[in-house]
């Protein structure tokens, strides 16, 4: 999670959101630079705690987790190599490329991509932050990103669904709208 990010997000007036909420965030975030291991679960339950489902999703898709390393990097690739193609084409290879994510185009035009984030399990050794939507979010905003690069469309997140009950390791499953 890039927690800078996400506080300047959370500051933004278009996001809406309170002056009390954004007085906890700024609280939290004096903490950023000693001990992120505390700062980040602190965060994410104070997302939970304080925001909507919509605020939340507007702000994973503006500052979702990282979105670099080999991954992005193949993306980049990926979406030069892709040029030219239709979205189902675009698709149908980001899938079986082994550095991607298995994908395919719903019938109303949406995204749903099956996928796993390695940060809840290191990020989130609580048992209860491996329950929060925002958990989850911040795994489908890196993950919106990739495919963004990838298919060299504008997204955004539809819906996430994750297990209930996690450990971290299991995947989840976001469909994301392709935005004209």
């Amino acid at each position: 999670m890039r927690l800078k990010d996400m506080h300047k997000a959370i500051k933004m007036k278009k996001h809406n959101i309170s002056e009390e909420a954004i007085r906890h965030f700024d609280d939290i975030m004096l903490l950023v630079d000693t001990d992120c291991a505390v700062t980040e679960p602190r965060f994410v339950e104070k997302m939970d705690e304080l925001l909507t489902e919509e605020q939340r999703l507007l702000l994973w898709e503006y500052g979702g987790s990282c979105r670099g390393g080999e991954t992005g990097r193949e993306a980049k690739k990926l979406g030069q190599s892709l040029e030219g193609k239709s979205l189902g084409e675009k698709i149908e290879l980001m899938s079986q490329n082994e550095h991607m994510f298995k994908s395919h185009l719903n019938d109303d035009g949406s995204i749903t991509v099956d996928c796993f984030c390695h940060c809840l399990q290191h990020r989130f050794n609580n048992p209860e932050n491996a329950k929060s939507s925002s958990a989850y979010g911040c795994a489908a905003g890196a993950h919106l990103a990739i495919i963004k690069s990838a298919l060299g469309v504008k997204l955004k997140i539809k819906s996430i669904d994750y297990p209930q009950e996690s450990d971290g390791k299991q995947s989840m499953t976001c469909v994301f709208e392709v935005i004209d």
